[in-house]
């Protein structure tokens, strides 16, 4: 057999190594080895020599694991960040703060739609202005609020691309809604719900998702439900709202399909509260909202195969369901906890496909 040539100073080195440190006969004998600049380091056992030298050759170093936060806080070590008005910062940071869920991701693990997610939820869900006198009126963001977003996602993006971290930024395709730009806004259909309670037996979380859609609830309200608000005789929840005075005092009414549902929820709880979570050790706890959305919400979907959706989404579903099946306008205003009804009709009732096209048929 003829001599292989030499490999050149700094690729590595293949060779063979019959034997397990046990002394077996290894399968994959040929062994691909960094070169010393490298550690040395082993990077796999391959059956031909031709296999290890390919792999040698190719072999690319795996991407280095920065946090979306790390490469914010060296943003705010920059020139750039220290130049600007101390206002200015306080934008950048909260702005960055509506990023929660995703600062402790890895910048190569983050996708365009976990980015864009956050600008839908912030032009979706809106906020309350205070009127003076005890009642608040619900207001959208302007596009410029939602712009600040996209901002200071291209600081981050920028400057890792910078550092040589990555080389596309996502901030470019982000879409920027608010007042004057009213984009669709998604609801669960029929059949995904179906597929929700389907999933329940290999899929528990599913559960959190359909009592969110079939109660309406906000995230904040709906995570932090504590049991004793709950009447199951009376099919009730009371006093569980936020943000408004008519939020903070509502009722709602348990659906029937989703009463077993709640019933079981209760009875699982350890902390007095509806939606807990385990840690490695055993010990229960309340998450926060980032732990729901990463470990509970969106696996859920996951598993039970139905496309991402904003937590948001469950709310949505509630006011167009609730609407389309004939519930009175100001019954659905108090469901929802608006002070007037044109909030939820302009804000959270979305229209279905199949639904107007029955309507047209009346024409």
């Amino acid at each position: 057999m003829a001599t292989r040539r030499k490999l050149p100073n700094g690729t590595g080195s293949v060779e063979r190594v019959k034997y397990t440190p046990q002394g077996k006969v290894r399968v994959n004998q040929y062994r691909a080895r960094l070169p010393k600049s490298k550690g040395r380091k082993d990077i796999g056992f391959y059956k031909t020599y031709t296999k290890a030298l390919d792999a040698l050759i190719n072999y690319k170093e795996p991407e280095p694991e920065i946090t979306f936060k790390e490469i914010f806080q060296q943003f705010k070590r920059s020139n750039e960040f220290l130049k600007v008005s101390s206002k200015t910062q306080a934008r950048h940071e909260k702005s960055f703060q509506r990023f929660e869920e995703l600062h402790d991701m890895n910048i190569h693990d983050i996708k365009y739609s976990d980015l864009q997610d956050v600008l839908d939820q912030m032009e979706l869900e809106g906020y309350e202005k205070p009127l003076g006198n005890g009642e608040y009126i619900h207001m959208e963001y302007s596009q410029n609020s939602i712009k600040r977003l996209k901002i200071v996602v291209s600081k981050i993006y920028q400057r890792a691309i910078k550092e040589n971290l990555i080389q596309l930024d996502l901030s470019k395709y982000l879409e920027v809604g608010g007042v004057g730009i009213r984009r669709h806004k998604e609801t669960f259909t029929k059949s995904e719900i179906e597929t929700l309670f389907k999933s329940i037996p290999h899929n528990p979380d599913a559960m959190h998702v359909l009592v969110m859609i079939f109660t309406g609830m906000r995230t904040g309200e709906y995570l932090y439900l504590k049991t004793n608000k709950i009447d199951l005789d009376k099919n009730q929840i009371k006093d569980f709202g936020e943000k408004t005075d008519a939020g903070k005092t509502r009722k709602m009414y348990i659906h029937p399909r989703i009463k077993d549902i709640v019933k079981y929820l209760i009875k699982q709880s350890q902390t007095g509260n509806i939606v807990e979570a385990t840690r490695l050790n055993g010990e229960t706890y309340i998450p926060s909202d980032t732990k729901f959305y990463k470990d509970i919400y969106y696996p859920a979907l996951e598993k039970a195969g139905i496309k991402r959706k904003i937590p948001y989404t469950c709310r949505y579903t509630f006011a167009t369901i609730a609407h389309q099946s004939g519930v009175s306008d100001k019954a659905l205003q108090k469901l929802m906890g608006h002070t007037d009804f044109a909030v939820t009709a302009n804000s959270y009732i979305q229209e279905y496909d199949d639904y107007l096209y029955k309507e047209l048929q009346k024409i």
